[in-house]
């Protein structure tokens, strides 16, 4: 059952600290393999499906492609020890370099599972933005977005959409401040049925419905 869905206090200091952290990029290295999806970028385990074991999702790189694409991929553990894929996507995860070898400023995203829900923390255009899912009738959908961006002086703002109840905000924020200012609010918005994980395209230039 879906309940209503707020960002936590720790998870948004996360991803409003690393926004206003630097990153140095390296360049990138010509391929040398021809293999797919076979390079482990990042790994998280936790309770996903309430069942009290560890599941694992890993992001996963193919380092034979000049344009570095990413896959997600969600296995369930079994009583046995063992995991079990439960599904995939290469559409929901930025590839890190353009057609041409110049780096496309996609940071390999973070993920967190709080909750019993998966937390992929993204970069895209200087915003942070964190795509809450969680397994509701057999597979992973999207019930929860947020995005943070720094105007790089005093002032946040940040997008609220929880899909699950409709309710879509955009608000501001001065640092160090507990004053909230609305800047949109839309009374509802309705998305059914729930993006699935493996059919979603992350929303593009802030465009949520």
């Amino acid at each position: 059952m879906v309940v209503n869905r707020t960002i936590s206090p720790a998870l948004k200091q996360l991803l409003i600290i690393n926004l206003m952290l630097i990153s140095f990029i390296s360049n990138a290295q010509s391929p040398t393999s021809q293999s797919k999806f076979t390079a482990l970028v990042r790994e998280e385990t936790g309770d996903l499906n309430g069942d009290g074991l560890a599941d694992k999702v890993v992001i996963k790189m193919d380092t034979a492609d000049i344009i570095r694409p990413l896959q997600l991929e969600i296995f369930f553990q079994q009583k046995d020890s063992k995991y079990r894929l439960i599904t995939s996507s290469k559409k929901l995860l930025a590839p890190q370099y353009h057609k041409d070898g110049n780096y496309a400023g996609n940071v390999i995203p973070d993920l967190m599972i709080e909750d019993g829900t998966l937390n992929i923390l993204t970069e895209r255009d200087g915003r942070k933005i964190d795509h809450c899912f969680e397994f509701l009738n057999g597979n992973f959908v999207l019930i929860y977005y947020f995005d943070v961006i720094w105007d790089g002086k005093n002032t946040t703002t940040e997008t609220k959409f929880d899909l699950a109840n409709g309710n879509y905000s955009v608000e501001s924020q001065q640092l160090g401040s507990d004053e909230v200012t609305v800047l949109e609010k839309k009374k509802k918005i309705r998305v059914k049925p729930l993006p699935k994980i493996q059919d979603f395209v992350p929303f593009e230039n802030n465009k949520l419905y």
